[in-house]
């Protein structure tokens, strides 16, 4: 706990010294860290700078732990400055049944000394300030917005937060945009806005299914070989899991060491005609290539009893000892059409619009079929 409470304080600061006078922060968490990250932004924004604890109150299927059911999240509200000088648009809500259309009061008739009842027919309105207990249910598995992603908020939930602390033209930042609810919320109201997360796989679920729009700019992901030799030299952990992505349906390995090889994972959407597993796998170099490296592969292909594998390069292999051993693995077939088992693929040729033949995938996030879209 006190490594992730030190990870949360140093990038809680910076998120500190790039909120405006006028912005506002709101910090997701669940109610086995809320308290410990109420003290942590005390002491970056200041006790006097906190507005709410929002309960996210929601439903979804139930535990068999011997406690009262966790249904709830936590919304830790605060500003920049303690001077009421935050963006805020009140929002409202119904007001509750069985309240007074009209402001009543009573009061004392001078002449008579008896109570009067008065009404104040200029205040009907049926709603009132919101509560900072909020009611929005939890993405169920058939929701029409849900991609998948195992963190995905509701878009009722950020849109809520947007619309109340932000106004047209505003810039909305999320640090850990995820599958991009944010993002999507903030250019659904008209504000601008930038996500950042440290997986690529996120940032591209967010340009190619969330905003389905490929044009968008990105920073910090390789845009060319010079960039991706960089990303290789200076962050292979990175690299791996950016190449790894770059295959349609693969998802990078949650593991770094002690991964018998294999960086990233997939499975085929349909099974093949003549092999009885479905499982794909990839192993990604950035380094110099080695054919003892490339065997120890092919090796955990044959004990994992993977479809396909594709050895993943910064350069094009040239080694003639290895492609022959690629060829060795024959091909599979996939109704009407044969894949090899085993690829070689450089990533130069990723930035030259030569991609591999991979069989039809499913999405790694959801375990539906995905649409084609990286076939030569």
């Amino acid at each position: 706990m006190l490594a992730y409470l030190t990870y949360m304080a140093e990038r809680l600061e910076h998120m500190r010294r790039l909120l405006k006078p006028t912005g506002s922060i709101f910090l997701h968490c669940d109610p086995a860290a809320s308290h410990y990250l109420k003290i942590v932004m005390d002491g970056i924004f200041g006790p006097s700078n906190f507005r709410n604890e929002i309960i996210w109150s929601y439903r979804r299927w139930p535990s068999k732990a011997r406690k009262f059911q966790t249904m709830h999240d936590t919304l830790l509200f605060y500003v920049k400055s303690a001077d009421n000088r935050h963006t805020w648009n009140w929002p409202m809500e119904p007001k509750a049944a069985g309240t007074p259309k009209y402001k009543r009061w009573n009061v004392v008739d001078p002449k008579t000394g008896k109570l009067t009842t008065r009404e104040d027919r200029s205040v009907a309105a049926a709603e009132t300030n919101m509560r900072d207990v909020w009611n929005i249910s939890w993405l169920q598995s058939q929701s029409k917005e849900r991609l998948g992603y195992p963190t995905q908020k509701p878009r009722a939930l950020v849109d809520r937060i947007v619309r109340a602390c932000s106004n047209e033209g505003d810039v909305v930042l999320d640090p850990f945009c995820g599958c991009g609810t944010t993002i999507d919320a903030a250019r659904r109201l008209k504000r601008r806005w930038i996500g950042i997360d440290i997986s690529a796989f996120a940032i591209d679920l967010i340009r190619d299914r969330r905003l389905e729009d490929r044009s968008l700019p990105v920073r910090g992901i390789p845009s060319d070989m010079a960039s991706a030799r960089k990303l290789a030299s200076e962050r292979p952990f990175d690299f791996e899991s950016w190449a790894v992505t770059r295959l349609t349906g693969f998802a990078p390995n949650t593991r770094q060491r002690g991964d018998g090889g294999v960086d990233g994972r997939g499975t085929l959407a349909v099974k093949p005609n003549d092999f009885p597993s479905r499982l794909a796998l990839a192993q990604v170099k950035g380094g110099k290539f080695s054919v003892s490296q490339f065997r120890d592969f092919l090796h955990v292909m044959d004990r994992d009893r993977a479809a396909v594998g594709y050895f993943v390069t910064l350069e094009p292999v040239k080694s003639p000892a290895a492609r022959q051993q690629a060829a060795m693995m024959k091909t599979i077939g996939i109704q009407a059409t044969r894949y090899p088992r085993m690829q070689l693929w450089p990533i130069s040729d990723y930035f030259e619009d030569r991609l591999p033949p991979i069989p039809p995938m499913c999405d790694p996030m959801t375990g539906k079929p995905m649409a084609q879209r990286n076939l030569i």
